[in-house]
């Protein structure tokens, strides 16, 4: 019987007793990732509720905070569920107990302990949302924006190849991205090959560290896949082969 261990081949080495990045929480870069990856999903699902922008700040924030204080992020059982089904119950009981204690002091006196970009979020928000839309399904829509935009963030290579492949993302033909980066044609299409499979395996890493099992692995990956390609950006995991 194969090794439930492994996924996917040598390299990718899957912790089946917990999340890996959830667990980790106490550590200010996994705690960073976390905030930066959830926050702005969270803040649409809480607008998409129905409450105003500044509101909706607050809310984030207050909730965010608890989660920490309480250290509810480090005990979440896996066992449960996917991290961010974990989330969503957590967000929408605080918004009940937000309904019930609207005169609740906020935490920390007024001092919020996240940075968080709201200006930018209310604008995403402003411009993507589509009125009607389920909030569970806006969550899940900006959690795969904002992983696609972390990954290709964290994308590493020449300044050509990264080019290429933005062009490549873009839906440039591989003659226009020779003429534009100076590659050959050959090396174009290495460059975004290479990046494609490094892409892959950022995905993969973020996603793996959320998830308790090889299973969900792969329909969390599945499900991000279907979510970008309707944002048309489903280009880089589509197989080709090798130049």
């Amino acid at each position: 019987m194969k090794d439930e261990t492994k996924m996917l081949g040598p390299g990718h080495e899957f912790e089946t007793t917990s999340w890996t990045l959830v667990r980790s929480v106490g550590n200010i870069d996994a705690l960073d990732t976390l905030v930066r990856l959830y926050w702005k999903p969270l803040y649409f699902f809480v607008r998409q509720h129905g409450y105003p922008n500044e509101s909706a700040k607050d809310i984030v924030q207050d909730f965010l905070t608890t989660m920490l204080e309480k250290g509810a992020l480090s005990k979440a059982d896996p066992e449960r569920g996917r991290f961010r089904t974990f989330l969503l119950a957590s967000m929408t009981n605080f918004l009940k107990d937000q309904a019930k204690s609207q005169s609740r002091q906020k935490r920390g006196g007024g001092q919020n302990l996240f940075s968080l970009d709201f200006v930018r979020g209310e604008k995403e928000f402003s411009l993507q949302v589509a009125k009607g839309e389920r909030p569970e399904d806006l969550m899940n829509r900006a959690w795969a924006k904002e992983l696609w935009s972390q990954a290709l963030a964290d994308l590493r290579g020449s300044e050509p190849a990264l080019d290429a492949f933005r062009l490549y993302l873009a839906g440039t033909p591989y003659p226009a991205i020779s003429a534009q980066t100076g590659l050959t044609g050959e090396a174009a299409k290495m460059a975004v090959y290479r990046m494609k499979a490094q892409l892959r395996e950022i995905v993969m890493g973020y996603v793996r560290q959320t998830v308790s099992s090889p299973d969900d692995l792969r329909g969390e990956m599945a499900h991000f896949i279907t979510l970008l390609s309707k944002e048309g950006g489903d280009l880089a995991f589509r197989d080709e082969p090798a130049p």
